[in-house]
């Protein structure tokens, strides 16, 4: 018995395990070979208008039963043995394959087997799972198969649409030299949404190529301002020990109250007293922040900030708070009818009044006819220099604090 035939036989026993039985005495399922189970007679009853349809289900996945899964598995590892094959000129492996697809439609899986028999025409499939987690390895391979097919163009309108921030985020994440066509002109566009432009910004740093560019356009003075101090903690992060050198020569490094700072790596090598880190926490953060039930509900929670950020990212945090709004706590200011004015994180959105919470973590509610203009602030309610009135050890106590953190 060939590879071939046996897999076939595997796929048939799959497909033969997971289909339901029916025992002696047990009348089909609903909707199942028969149709479905008649309802009970009922005389003279009116014709019923038939139920809506249901409404369209949201992009993640759904939750699928234990039999559901175990098929799709299975069909995996058989057609996954196949690797390679041209499925062009052998139309049962091609079944088998598409069969294997439809079973782990969203899936780590669905992108391997993609990968596996290089199928050019999964492109918008691969960037739904990219958008659904772009935060994930399997969204950064996703995109890195959509850019090898040649689907840049469907990469470009995906970053007109309404998932543009995600799908820059992947670019940044995939290792593509052919993001960079993509990212960099959405940086300088300022037609184009303020988030998207950030996003862009944080995806080139994660190229060397694209750092350099970004330190070329801050040298130049060609950078807009809304984005300069996104900018500096982009490129206070860069790994790389030559751009790291030019980035110190060109930018002035952040200082506290008694001295300039170190580069950020210097800094998160160092430790600190993190019961004094406290004490600095509660006369500082405490505005804006809650850590055990303590302080002020605005900006993010910090209670396991330690499981999220390591030192370093503690340290470019503080320093560069514009380089990474938190999603769901980007600053809005609206301009009323009377002159007054309201800034602060939207809480709720209505047909009939927009919510804001305000530093102090009162929400105030506004009727939508009173607000005359609504804008997005450039950057975060967190400012910038907050750290220039702490001396250094004090700064490095604090962020040893942080690192405590771990809920």
């Amino acid at each position: 018995m060939n590879v071939r035939l046996a897999c076939y036989l595997a796929v048939a026993f799959v497909l033969a395990a997971c289909k339901p039985e029916a025992r002696p005495g047990m009348a089909p399922a609903a909707g199942v070979a028969n149709g479905p189970a008649p309802g009970p007679a009922v005389p003279n009853a009116a014709p019923t208008d038939p139920v809506p349809a249901a409404s369209p289900a949201p992009p993640s996945p759904p939750v699928r039963p234990a039999a559901q899964l175990r098929k799709a598995k299975m069909l995996a590892e058989v057609v996954l043995r196949l690797k390679g094959t041209d499925l062009s000129a052998d139309a049962d492996t091609k079944a088998m394959v598409d069969k294997a697809l439809a079973a782990n439609q969203g899936t780590a899986t669905f992108v391997e087997i993609v990968e596996a028999f290089a199928l050019k025409d999964r492109d918008a499939e691969l960037l739904q799972i990219a958008i659904a987690q772009p935060a994930e390895s399997v969204a950064a391979l996703a995109m890195r198969l959509v850019l090898a097919n040649g689907g840049t163009e469907t990469v470009q309108k995906s970053l007109q649409g309404p998932d543009a921030a995600a799908i820059a985020q992947v670019l940044g994440n995939a290792n593509d030299q052919r993001a960079l066509a993509l990212l960099s002109p959405i940086v300088t566009d300022a037609s184009r949404d303020l988030s998207l432009r950030q996003e862009s910004l944080r995806a080139l740093g994660q190229f060397e190529t694209g750092t350099r560019q970004i330190l070329a356009l801050y040298q130049n003075k060609s950078l807009p301002p809304e984005l300069q101090n996104v900018a500096a903690g982009v490129l206070a992060k860069a790994p790389w020990d030559e751009v790291r050198a030019e980035v110190q020569r060109a930018l002035p490094p952040p200082s506290v109250a008694d001295a300039k700072l170190p580069p950020i790596a210097e800094l998160a090598a160092r430790s600190g007293d993190a019961a004094h880190g406290e004490v600095i926490f509660g006369s500082l953060c405490f505005v804006c922040h809650q850590v055990g039930g303590k302080g002020i509900d605005y900006g993010p929670n910090l209670a396991a900030i330690g499981n999220k950020l390591g030192k370093d990212g503690l340290y470019l945090a503080i320093l560069y708070p514009d380089a990474g709004v938190e999603f769901n706590f980007e600053t809005t200011l609206l301009a009323l009818r009377d002159g007054n004015s309201a800034i602060g994180i939207v809480q709720s959105d209505t047909d009939q009044e927009v919510a804001i919470k305000s530093i102090g973590g009162t929400v105030s509610r506004y009727p939508k006819a009173d607000i005359v203009r609504r804008t997005k602030q450039k950057t975060s309610s967190m400012p910038t220099g907050l750290q220039s009135g702490l001396r250094q050890q004090d700064l490095i106590d604090l962020v040893e604090y942080l690192s405590t953190l771990r809920g």
